[in-house]
């Protein structure tokens, strides 16, 4: 029995890509979820979000992952976005 290194090294980033790809696909619900239930609650309090909807910002974190979630929060928490008001 030989041993073929290629092989295994191809078999251990294929598994390494798809841990990634597993923990990638959690970030992107969890923080699409932390921005739905910030946009509702924004909603009961009377206040709407910037430039798109509330599901919108959310679908789009949930494309874009953290970027479209830290751009939501610099929109709507951040110092810049005080400043604005």
């Amino acid at each position: 029995m030989d041993f073929n290194f290629f092989s295994y090294l191809n078999n251990a980033m294929r598994n390494i890509n798809l841990t990634l790809a597993v923990i990638n696909l959690l970030l992107h619900l969890i923080f699409a979820s932390a921005v739905a239930k910030d946009s509702g609650r924004l909603a009961k309090l009377g206040r709407t979000t910037y430039l798109v909807s509330g599901i919108t910002w959310a679908f789009a974190t949930l494309v874009g992952g953290i970027l479209v979630a830290a751009l939501y929060w610099l929109m709507h928490y951040s110092s810049l976005a005080r400043g604005s008001k």
